[in-house]
C-alpha cells in the first residue's frame, strides 16, 4: 500500500510513508462489506465517516449526463462541512431518473442516521454499470451492516469495497511534517476505465487529522488534481460518476493557515498524493501495459500545450503502438498537427527519453541507436517530450498504452 510507486512522482522530504489507509488520519472511521451487489462475492459497499464536525472539499465529474449521486451531492449536501460518504461499487446509478435519485437520497439518509451525522454532511458515490437501478434491500441492509463494523482500522476494507475493474491497490498514508508539528493524510481511490482529464477520472476520497479551513482546502486540491487526476488519460472516456472528496478532521490540533507556510508544505503533500493515485490508476487502466509521461513544452501558452498533449494522449494510433513497443514518432506528430489544425506548419522536435527522434518536424539527422531505443520501448514507464518551438508554455499528460485487453474486458463489461 504505497503511494510513491512511480518514477514520474517524487515524495516530498517534509514527508513519510505509512501503512494505512484513510482511516488512519485520528477522528475517521471506516469499513466495507460484501452487501451481494457484486456476483463474485466481494466487497462492494464502503462507509468512511469522521463523528466530529469537518472540513471538507469537493470536486466531481462535469458530465451532463452526471449520476444521481453527483446530481444529489451537488444540490443536497453541505458545502466545505461533509464528514462522511457511503459508496457502492456494482452499480453506478447513472442515468436512473427520478428513482436514482430518490435511492442516492436514501442511502445517504440512512448512512447519515446509522452514523449520528446530519444528512446534509453525508456523501454518496457509486461505481459500476450504467444505467442499472440499485438492488436497494440489498444496499439498505448492507448500509446497516457497514455502519455497525465501522473502525479506525477499516480503511482497508473501504478502500476494497469501492474498487470495480481494478488490479492494483491505490491507498495509503503518509505523516506530513509542519512548523507546529505532524499530522497525517490517508487517501484510496479507483479507476482503471472510462478515464480522461477534466475532473471525471475516478473516485478518490482524501483524509486528513490537519486543521484546514473549507476555502483553502478547497483551492490546494484544485491545484493538486490540475497537475494529477486532470492530467492523465486511460481512454479519452470522462465518467458520470466520478468525484474526488477531501475531510479534514482537526483532530492533530496542528492549524494549517491560508498565509502560512504550512499551507505550501501541506498543499505539496497533497499534490503528490493526487499524483501518485493517478500514476497508479494510468498503470492499472484495463489492460495497460505501459504508463507513458508525455511533456508538451514550447507551446504558444500552457492552453496550447495541454490542447496538444491531450490529443496525443488519446490517439488510439499513439497508444496502440506503445503497447506494440513500436517508436512511431510519426503518430505522435500527425497528432499534434491535427490538435494545431489551420496553424502554420509544425516543425516539432520529439524525445523518446533523451534520444531524438525528430527534428524540425521531420526525422532527426543524428543516428539512432536501435538497441538503445528497443530498451526504451520494453520499459514499462517512457518518457516522451514535443517541443512545438512556438513559444513558452508546457503541459505534462500521462497515458497508458491501449492493448487487446482493453478491448476484451470493455467487450465483455455488462456481459
Amino acid at each position: 500500500m504505497h503511494l510513491f510507486t512511480s518514477k514520474f512522482v517524487q515524495k516530498p522530504d517534509h514527508v513519510t510513508e505509512l501503512p494505512g489507509s484513510v482511516s488512519t488520519p485520528t477522528g475517521f472511521q471506516a469499513a466495507g462489506i460484501a452487501a451481494g451487489l457484486k456476483k463474485s462475492g466481494k466487497l462492494d459497499l464502503g462507509l468512511l465517516i469522521c463523528k466530529e464536525p469537518c472540513a471538507s472539499a469537493a470536486l466531481y465529474t462535469p458530465n451532463a449526463a452526471a449520476a444521481a449521486p453527483i446530481t444529489f451531492c451537488r444540490d443536497e449536501t453541505s458545502n466545505g462541512s461533509l464528514q462522511g460518504v457511503v459508496v457502492n461499487s456494482g452499480s453506478a446509478n447513472a442515468c436512473t431518473g427520478a428513482q436514482g435519485l430518490e435511492d442516492a437520497r436514501a442511502m445517504a439518509a440512512q448512512a447519515a442516521a446509522k452514523s449520528g451525522i446530519d444528512i446534509k454532511n453525508m456523501a454518496v458515490a457509486s461505481t459500476g454499470v450504467i444505467g442499472v437501478t440499485l438492488p436497494m434491500d440489498l444496499v439498505e441492509s448492507g448500509i446497516t451492516s457497514v455502519a455497525d463494523t465501522l473502525t479506525e482500522t477499516g480503511g482497508g476494507d473501504f478502500a476494497e469495497a469501492i474498487r470495480t475493474t481494478d488490479k492494483i491497490d491505490k491507498e495509503g498514508a503518509i505523516e506530513v511534517a509542519l512548523s507546529g508539528g505532524t499530522v497525517r493524510v490517508g487517501a484510496c481511490a479507483k479507476g482503471a476505465g472510462m478515464i480522461a482529464p477534466n475532473m471525471a477520472t475516478l473516485l478518490a476520497f482524501i483524509t486528513t487529522d490537519a486543521a484546514v479551513p473549507a476555502s483553502l482546502l478547497q483551492n490546494l486540491l484544485k491545484q493538486a488534481v490540475t497537475a494529477s487526476f486532470n492530467s492523465m488519460s486511460v481512454d479519452g472516456d470522462m465518467s458520470t460518476n466520478d468525484c474526488i472528496l477531501v475531510f479534514a478532521s482537526g483532530q492533530s490540533g496542528i492549524a494549517v493557515d491560508q498565509d502560512s507556510g504550512d499551507a505550501a508544505l501541506f498543499g505539496d503533500a497533497l499534490a503528490a498524493v493526487c499524483k501518485g493515485l493517478a500514476l497508479k490508476m494510468v498503470a492499472d487502466g484495463e489492460g495497460a501495459t505501459k504508463v507513458v509521461e508525455l511533456n508538451v513544452t514550447g507551446a504558444k501558452d500552457n492552453g496550447e500545450a495541454a490542447l496538444v498533449s491531450r490529443a496525443v494522449s488519446n490517439s488510439s494510433l499513439v497508444r496502440t503502438a506503445f503497447f506494440g513497443r513500436d517508436a512511431n514518432w510519426g503518430r505522435i506528430m500527425a497528432s499534434a498537427g491535427a490538435a494545431l489544425a489551420g496553424e502554420k506548419q509544425l516543425l516539432a522536435d520529439i524525445y523518446y527519453e533523451k534520444v531524438c527522434l525528430a527534428k524540425g518536424g521531420a526525422v532527426s539527422p543524428d543516428p539512432v541507436d536501435a538497441g538503445q531505443l528497443q530498451n526504451i520501448m520494453a520499459k514499462p514507464e517512457i518518457s516522451v517530450t514535443i517541443d512545438l518551438h512556438r513559444g513558452t508554455g508546457s503541459h505534462t499528460m500521462y497515458f497508458s498504452d491501449l492493448t487487446h485487453d482493453y478491448v476484451t474486458l470493455n467487450a465483455e463489461y455488462t456481459t
